[in-house]
């Protein structure tokens, strides 16, 4: 189930839709407070944050570089493992690409990232980073995503991998600013 900004997270279906108790929702509602996801009124209830742009636009501005820096340190530490998880996603998403699965592709990407930040063996950078990431993947679930060429997304995946693969840190790093900025051009091309 997907939540819109400004709906309302009703706990019982939560807890209904990852089978959990209310003390795992309740602490999980928590963790998405502190990180300005939601928004908790008192005997109202829980409702998703509204996007606020301001924030998106500075959490990337810090992303755009962080994300830079994470690449840069995993092309130096990353293993071998962790390069055929990529590859295998990176072969996933030409699959998905070609039958036009295009939300499982945003999905992908969010778990590319991901290797991405472990591949770095840096937990403060990881922690961070993943925070900046569920702040701004906000805009990736909405109508906006609709914007961005999922072709030329993969495309820079792949270069993203080469330079990992090859041990690469500066290409790694640049070539994650670039695949932020790339995002980011397209979401302000269609806000303004």
């Amino acid at each position: 189930m997907e939540y819109a900004p400004g709906k309302p997270l009703p706990e019982k279906e939560l807890c209904e839709e990852f089978k959990v108790s209310r003390t795992p929702v309740r602490e999980a509602v928590k963790k998405l407070e502190e990180m300005k996801l939601v928004t908790v009124i008192p005997r109202f209830g829980t409702y998703v944050a509204p996007v606020d742009i301001n924030e998106i636009r500075s959490a990337f501005e810090v992303k755009v570089k962080l994300e830079g820096l994470a690449g840069e340190v995993a092309a130096k530490r990353i293993t071998h493992d962790k390069l055929r998880e990529m590859k295998s996603l990176i072969e996933e998403a030409d699959i998905l690409l070609k039958d036009g699965g295009h939300r499982h592709l945003i999905e992908i990407d969010a778990r590319f990232h991901e290797i991405i930040y472990q591949a770095a063996q840096n937990p403060i950078l990881q922690e961070i980073l993943e925070n900046l990431h569920s702040r701004c993947a906000r805009l990736w679930g909405s109508s906006l995503s609709s914007v961005i060429p999922i072709p030329e997304i993969l495309h820079q995946l792949k270069d993203i991998y080469s330079a990992l693969e090859k041990r690469e840190p500066e290409t790694a790093g640049r070539l994650m600013e670039q695949h932020v900025r790339y995002f980011i051009d397209h979401i302000k091309s269609q806000l303004l």
